[in-house]
């Protein structure tokens, strides 16, 4: 009786989650300024509605990594700052890592030559995505290798909110250009002045979530 008792909850839960998840369609596409010296780093991940972090859907191997060539110790943080700060990331280099790194390991990847499409599997509920885009070397004439170093131009970001119920199949949302991260990514903040941007606003084309049904 016991057993079957357990056989009937563990079927009960699996049912449940199965029936509040849903599978949704990321696109990514690279812009006219996807590359610079070297392709985009950029991570995508969720918060709920008071912008709390929950998880990350993806992230560029090098960023996750914080393998960067000719850095410091604590690598670049003002590659995608918003989205270290969010997430609290440590570097996998590091001897600690926290249950967001483990995460990381199925949602990383070697940069994307050209954008990218990738499926998620998230809880059928209210959240907000987000995008954080970098280039390296990408200076103009505010933003010079004086001032900037290797960064040259922020990071830009992108958000949309996924309403709870976006489940039928080929509802789609495009996320909005927020602002950019902070030059030497000292916080996570995102900034609303972006006057000074240049190319660094083309880095991306388009971003996109589908519901998968």
């Amino acid at each position: 009786m016991k057993r079957l008792t357990l056989l009937f909850i563990l079927s009960l839960s699996l049912s449940m989650n199965f029936f509040y998840a849903k599978e949704i369609t990321v696109s990514v596409g690279a812009g006219q300024h996807w590359k610079e010296k070297r392709e985009a780093q950029f991570s995508v991940w969720l918060e709920d509605s008071d912008g709390n972090f929950i998880k990350t859907l993806y992230v560029t191997e090098r960023a996750s990594q914080r393998n960067w060539r000719m850095s410091p110790k604590e690598g670049r943080p003002e590659s995608l700052p918003v989205w270290y700060h969010a997430s609290k990331h440590e570097s996998r280099k590091t001897k600690k890592r926290n249950d967001k790194d483990a995460q990381l390991d199925a949602v990383t990847s070697a940069t994307p030559k050209g954008g990218i499409i990738f499926n998620a599997e998230i809880e059928d509920k209210e959240y907000v995505i987000k995008a954080e885009f970098n280039t390296s070397f990408d200076y103009n004439d505010h933003y010079t290798k004086k001032n900037s170093g290797v960064n040259g131009q922020p990071s830009v970001v992108y958000s949309a909110k996924i309403p709870a119920g976006f489940n039928k199949e080929n509802d789609e949302i495009k996320l909005s250009f927020e602002g950019c991260g902070s030059i030497d990514g000292s916080d996570g903040i995102v900034q609303s002045d972006v006057s000074k941007l240049t190319t660094a606003t083309e880095i991306v084309k388009l971003i996109t979530v589908k519901a998968v049904k």
